[in-house]
């Protein structure tokens, strides 16, 4: 290249400044948390976060180009951090009118699940659609739990006078193999798939039709994320949806998403 040519070509990076050769900024890491709840979410052999529900979240995020860490933690303690802002958002939840009041919640749904009477095999309690019928039997559920609408509506009535509350649903179904209490509300897929864990399938049964099916969504701190952040997290979540890669429980496809 001739010397004026040269000169100009210096003379002319020299006017756009360093400014225009610099790399886009890289968005920080997004601590996400989520729970141990199996099919959906469970640490693998590495001890790493796993189950179809990972994988969307992490793909979706992906989409948006955020970079993220995901950790699944107990639920109270999940609850906590994003609570506190030490996590900025978590899964899969289910919105509530308090939730509603302290979080902000993604407009697209994560996860669809029905919740169901869990019994002993050998019991006669028959659950036939009206949550009444077990008003006394001793009721196995998770604290800091939402289990639907319904469900809800009829603890916070008092229609249930012996709730027995544990920090996990494995807890639960090990005191119903134990005999130590009558029933447990849970999501039919997780109930089904501690009782392979636990290799108790043929011991317990479900007794009636399903309470609710329910909804469940990513629940972001509310000072910790921008519209801009809930927003593109909504966008990736309904593209994946029309292309067919979201489901609920399946295993994941290529490219991280179910």
């Amino acid at each position: 290249m001739p010397a004026s040519l040269l000169r100009v070509f210096f003379l002319a990076l020299g006017l756009l400044g360093p400014q225009a050769w610099a790399q886009e900024p890289v968005a920080a890491p997004l601590r996400v948390v989520g729970f141990v709840y199996p099919p959906f979410m469970y640490p693998d052999e590495r001890n790493v976060p796993a189950g179809p529900m990972v994988e969307v979240v992490a793909e979706a995020l992906r989409r948006m180009g955020q970079p993220a860490r995901i950790e699944l933690l107990p639920l109270a303690r999940a609850l906590r951090q994003v609570e506190s802002g030490e996590a900025v958002a978590m899964f899969t939840v289910k919105k509530t009118a308090q939730r509603e009041a302290q979080y902000v919640f993604s407009s697209e749904p994560l996860l669809m699940q029905e919740y169901v009477i869990f019994v002993a095999q050998d019991s006669t309690l028959a659950f036939r659609g009206d949550l009444g019928v077990l008003a006394m039997s001793s009721i196995g559920v998770v604290g800091a739990t939402s289990y639907g609408a319904i469900f809800d509506a009829a603890a916070q009535q008092g229609v249930f006078k012996k709730l027995e509350i544990s920090s996990s649903h494995e807890a639960n179904f090990r005191k119903l193999l134990a005999g130590r209490m009558d029933a447990i509300v849970c999501s039919r897929a997780v109930g089904v798939e501690i009782l392979k864990q636990l290799q108790a399938t043929g011991r317990v049964k479900i007794s009636g039709p399903p309470i609710e099916t329910t909804q469940s969504y990513l629940m972001f701190n509310k000072a910790a994320a921008t519209p801009q952040l809930v927003a593109g997290f909504d966008h990736a979540i309904r593209g994946m949806r029309q292309q067919g890669l979201l489901g609920t429980g399946r295993k994941a496809r290529p490219g991280g998403a179910n």
